[in-house]
């Protein structure tokens, strides 16, 4: 009696899908090509993940095989592949100058629904809606298609301004009836553009608020025409939220449950001036319950006689978004000093529960009043328990003891403080101390104070060794003295960090050729702290911000090579493409040959 055959395991369709989905396209490519059954087996999987940025080689296999595509990459531009995805499916026509177009490519042929019910993540890339021709409004519709066509989406990048005063009316209308309707499982939505109208803005809005399982809504554009914020629309979206809140208060009444909005991250739209701060309170206390992610909007009080409602706008968060544990704020002009006490009421909103991640762009502290408590303040005295991860991009202007003290937060994980330019925010050595030893991700610019001659830089507890080692020449030669003591320190509180993994690296440039006080040799074995490193057993990517670089040789590339075993990747932060062809960089790649070089970072 003969023995049953066993069945490949790629005959088991569940198990080719788990296979698959851990293979690039090129290694489908080579399944396919391998047996008939494989072929039959992997073929659908080719259609799985599709960038298209020029005209489809096969395009009729690519209408036949649409329903398979689950992620689509493709250009607004594009309307020979657009037109070979969508001119079949159903449309609702539009009163528009293009309408004959329109009328010559929709075929009475068109398929059933949901053709694309695989399909989970689009996005349009490129070009603009900002002014009308007629294909590109035809480009549009066929993208309205594919939407209506969707009900599987997860996420979507739509064109950029569809949003804007250049797309028709019909096609304003059409989008937001597929995002309400059409899309019932999206969970992120990204829209870009340059501008929309009051109406259309608040409407998107209200229709992602009321929207059951969208979760992530970041809008990079801006809603135009709400100056002084008398607009009609403005006033009804506010009456709206009200009407939100009343409706929660009643479902409250009658024990029923009001869970609210299920978005768990969100960025507004940008305004010209900002959001009044009824409008904020209204929406942070009323239909939030879900958020763990705020970009804070801007907020403006529109009378100057009145103070910014700080506790209206702390207590909203703290009542209404009990999640709330990441902040995103950025600054765009020198007069957002509301700006500041709406990030610092938020902040405190959330003091109950703590937040995990503070991330800020443009940190000017100096634009208060200089009286209360600064943003750095108020978050370290309200989150320094909690915060694991701290971003500070282009910071123009902080205090560096605030920034130093940053670094006691325990529980951090990542410290990112990014300078706006060279005279940005820098880290004198002094402060440079860390209380978070778990540290993995660090980026910091250090400098050295300014000279006081009025200051004695040597305490009680140095006196018996300057005795023993008088240096001559005075003042400068002290203070000369004293910086090196702390940057020494400095360095080796950073190579305490033994579970760092990546260190991007600066120092503030001085005019002094002395190596005593020129940053470049900093990463030095004779005249430097490289050696103090040496403890960054984890280390895999160095980022130098400052030409630290110029003044290495051989020494220091074999002390890389000997300390930090993991070590991937070196960044500098100029094209240095001479530098890297001297003999010692090329030594250290040719001992490493996974390390790569980028330059111009």
């Amino acid at each position: 009696m003969s023995a049953t055959p066993h069945p490949s395991i790629f005959e088991i369709p569940e198990l080719v899908g788990l296979v698959a989905q851990y293979l690039s396209s090129q290694d489908i490519v080579h399944c396919t090509t391998t047996s008939k059954s494989w072929a039959h087996q992997f073929e659908p999987f080719l259609w799985r993940d599709i960038v298209l940025k020029e005209s489809h080689p096969a395009p009729q296999a690519l209408a036949l095989n649409r329903h398979r595509i689950r992620s689509l990459r493709i250009s607004i531009n594009d309307s020979t592949n657009l037109h070979t995805l969508a001119a079949d499916l159903p449309y609702t026509p539009c009163s528009e100058p293009s309408q004959q177009l329109r009328d010559s490519t929709s075929s009475s042929t068109a398929t059933g629904n949901n053709v694309f019910f695989n399909l989970r993540i689009i996005r349009i890339d490129y070009g603009s809606l900002n002014y009308v021709s007629d294909w590109r409004s035809l480009c549009l519709d066929y993208v309205l298609r594919i939407l209506n066509q969707s009900p599987g989406l997860l996420r979507l990048s739509p064109p950029y301004d569809i949003l804007g005063d250049k797309v028709t009316s019909s096609q304003t209308e059409s989008f937001l009836y597929a995002v309400a309707h059409k899309l019932p499982c999206i969970k992120e939505l990204n829209i870009r553009g340059e501008g929309a109208l009051p109406k259309v803005g608040l409407e998107f809005l209200r229709v992602c608020l009321y929207h059951p399982q969208l979760a992530n809504l970041r809008c990079d554009f801006e809603i135009e025409e709400l100056d002084d914020h008398l607009s009609e629309d403005f006033h009804q979206f506010n009456a709206f939220l009200s009407s939100m809140e009343d409706d929660k208060k009643a479902k409250e009444a009658t024990g029923k449950s009001a869970l609210g909005s299920p978005i768990k991250s969100l960025r507004l739209p940008g305004t010209i001036y900002g959001y009044p701060p009824n409008f904020v309170c209204t929406l942070l206390r009323s239909y939030l319950p879900n958020l763990e992610l705020l970009h804070i909007p801007g907020v403006y009080v529109d009378d100057a006689e009145a103070p910014f409602p700080v506790e209206s706008l702390r207590d909203a968060v703290a009542q209404g978004c009990p999640k709330l544990q990441h902040l995103r704020c950025s600054w765009r002009d020198e007069h957002d000093v509301d700006y500041e006490d709406a990030v610092k009421s938020i902040v405190e909103g959330c003091k109950e529960w703590g937040l995990k991640s503070f991330h800020c762009e443009n940190l000017k502290e100096d634009w208060g009043d200089g009286e209360s408590p600064c943003i750095l303040e108020t978050l370290l005295e309200n989150h320094c328990e909690t915060l694991e991860e701290v971003e500070l991009v282009n910071c123009q202007e902080a205090d560096s003891k605030n920034l130093g003290e940053l670094f006691l937060c325990r529980n951090l994980k990542r410290v990112k403080i990014q300078q706006s330019t060279s005279d940005g925010a820098v880290i004198e050595f002094q402060h440079v101390k860390f209380g978070c030893r778990d540290l993995k991700d660090l980026q910091l610019t250090m400098a050295q104070p300014d000279m006081n001659p009025g200051t004695d830089y040597f305490g009680e507890e140095d006196e018996e060794e300057e005795n023993e080692d008088p240096l001559p020449g005075g003042h400068l030669e002290r203070f000369g003295r004293w910086v090196r003591r702390k940057a020494e320190e400095a360095y080796s509180e950073i190579g305490s960090l033994s579970k760092l993994e990546s260190l991007s690296v600066g120092c503030q440039e001085t005019d002094s050729q002395d190596p005593v006080f020129d940053h470049r040799y900093d990463l030095t074995l004779e005249h430097g702290w490289l050696r103090q490193l040496a403890g960054l057993k984890e280390l895999k990517r160095l980022q130098m911000s400052s030409d630290f670089w110029s003044e290495m040789g051989q020494a220091e590339v074999e002390f890389m090579d000997a300390e930090w075993p993991k070590l991937e990747k070196i960044e500098f932060s100029k094209n240095t493409k001479s530098q890297v062809k001297e003999h010692h960089w090329k030594w250290l790649q040719a001992r490493r040959p996974g390390l790569v070089y980028e330059l111009g970072v």
